[in-house]
């Protein structure tokens, strides 16, 4: 019988909430402050995820210092009203009242910055359930992987961790912290199953509600 997962850390963005809304309009006002000619919308999606200096530099083909300043305007919005433009998924509460009921430690690891995943979470009354969270620091440095370890760090000694996240972000960062991973399907990433076939995914859920059963299935 294989052991029980210890801490469980969940992403944020497209896992725990949608918080597409604030995203994209976050995007929207970093454009309209800097200047930039606006991207199509069927590509706002793609910031869903990703570290947005990558994709300030990606997307509008400007410098590091450049993409840094579009963050700032990006972090404005979402500190002011992005926090607000968001929606737990369905059935997520219950799924997180169950791991704590069972006695699991829990955790976020995201690339949002730090305080403002703290108030997202804490707006749709959800931060109650986790023992840790970490966020993108203020240099805008830090990798999926290295919010993984902060958590585990935060949380304490932890031999069996599980990230459970939406997107191949999530997926590599975890292999690259060495955990084992949980693919959710109804994010924005990930949308089946033959997007993920690391050796480190233990499986996939395609509702919050299934998040769960595969947990505790991994241990049989």
């Amino acid at each position: 019988m294989s052991e029980k997962y210890q801490l469980i850390i969940f992403d944020l963005d497209g896992t725990l909430l949608d918080t597409s809304p604030g995203i994209y309009n976050s995007v929207r006002y970093a454009e309209k402050q800097m200047g930039f000619a606006p991207i199509p919308d069927e590509q706002l999606r793609e910031f869903v995820g990703p570290p947005p200096k990558q994709m300030y530099m990606r997307k509008y083909g400007v410098d590091e210092e450049t993409a840094l300043a579009a963050v700032r305007w990006h972090r404005e919005y979402g500190r002011e009203k992005a926090v607000y433009e968001a929606r737990v998924y369905p059935g997520m509460e219950d799924t997180l009242t169950a791991l704590k009921d069972r006695h699991y430690q829990l955790a976020v690891a995201t690339l949002k910055g730090q305080k403002i995943a703290e108030r997202v979470l804490d707006n749709f009354h959800i931060l109650r359930y986790f023992d840790a969270v970490t966020g993108m620091d203020d240099q805008e440095t830090r990798t999926k992987c290295e919010t993984i370890r902060l958590s585990v760090r935060k949380v304490g000694h932890c031999e069996r961790v599980l990230m459970v996240g939406d997107s191949v972000y999530d997926c590599i960062g975890a292999a690259e912290a060495g955990v084992d991973f949980l693919a959710v399907t109804y994010g924005f990433g990930i949308q089946n199953d033959s997007d993920v076939v690391y050796p480190h995914v233990v499986g996939t859920a395609a509702s919050p509600c299934e998040i769960l059963s595969v947990i505790e299935s991994v241990a049989l």
